[in-house]
C-alpha cells in the first residue's frame, strides 16, 4: 500500500503581522502615558511656583503699609495729597499698564525694576520699590507701587485742572461702626460727613518673580 505524502500548509504570517500591531499600539500608549505624566508634574510644578509668589505678595502689601504710615508719622496725613517718587502716587495714573501686557508700548509701563521714569515711560511715570529680601522666600523678588486713588494730587475736593479733585472714600455710618467696616458705600467725597470721618482708599499692586520665570501680580485696596 503506497502512502501519498501530505504538503505542509504554508506558513501566511498572520500571527507575526498582529503581534507587531499590537506592540507599536503598546508602545504609542506607552509614549502617551509618559507625555501626560511629564505634562501633569509641570502643570503642578508651576502652579505650585505661582502660589508661592501670590503668597509672596503679603511682603509687598506689608511693605507698603509700612511705608504709608511711616510718612503719615514724619509728615501727617496731608503729606499723603502728594505724590513721593519712587513708590508713592497721589493719583490713580490710570493711563498705566502696570501688569505691562495690556499695551504693547512701553511708555506706558511701571518701572518694575527700580530706575528712573525719564525718557522711559513718560506716560506712566511710575517708578516700584523693591521689598527686602529678607521679607520673601528665597528665590523671589518683589516690588510695589502705591497709587492714592485720587483723580489728580492735592487735597480731596480742592479745584485741579479739568474739575474738582475727587476721591474714591467711605464713611462709617456710625461712629461705632467704624471698628466694623460698615461702609456707606465707595463714593466720592469732598469733606468728611458727619458722624464718622472719611477714609480714602489706596491701592497697592505688587509685582512677584520667582523660579521658572514665574511672575505674578497682586491687587489690595487699604483704607486710610
Amino acid at each position: 500500500m503506497q502512502t501519498g505524502k501530505q504538503s505542509k500548509p504554508k506558513q501566511q504570517g498572520i500571527v507575526l503581522f498582529t503581534v507587531l500591531i499590537a506592540l507599536v499600539a503598546l508602545s504609542l500608549a506607552s509614549i502617551a502615558l509618559v507625555r501626560s505624566i511629564d505634562t501633569g508634574t509641570v502643570i503642578a510644578g508651576n502652579l505650585a511656583f505661582r502660589q508661592a509668589a501670590t503668597q509672596a505678595a503679603d511682603a509687598g502689601t506689608e511693605a507698603a503699609l509700612e511705608a504709608i504710615n511711616s510718612r503719615i508719622a514724619a509728615g501727617g496725613a496731608t503729606s499723603l495729597h502728594k505724590t513721593a517718587a519712587p513708590g508713592y502716587y497721589a493719583s490713580r495714573r490710570s493711563g498705566c499698564d502696570l501688569t505691562g501686557s495690556v499695551t504693547s508700548t512701553a511708555t506706558d509701563d511701571v518701572l518694575w525694576g527700580g530706575g528712573t521714569s525719564a525718557g522711559t515711560n513718560t506716560d506712566c511715570n511710575m517708578v516700584a520699590v523693591s521689598v527686602g529680601a529678607s521679607s520673601l522666600p528665597a528665590g523671589y523678588a518683589a516690588s510695589y507701587v502705591i497709587n492714592r486713588l485720587c483723580d489728580a494730587d492735592g487735597a480731596p475736593g480742592v479745584a485741579v485742572p479739568g474739575g474738582t479733585n475727587m476721591c474714591d472714600a467711605y464713611a462709617p455710618t456710625t461712629v461705632a461702626a467704624d471698628d466694623g467696616a460698615s461702609m456707606t458705600g465707595s463714593a466720592p467725597y469732598k469733606a468728611a460727613p458727619e458722624p464718622g470721618a472719611v477714609k480714602y482708599f489706596y491701592r497697592v499692586t505688587t509685582r512677584v518673580t520667582g523660579p521658572s520665570n514665574t511672575v505674578s501680580f497682586v491687587q489690595v485696596t487699604l483704607v486710610n
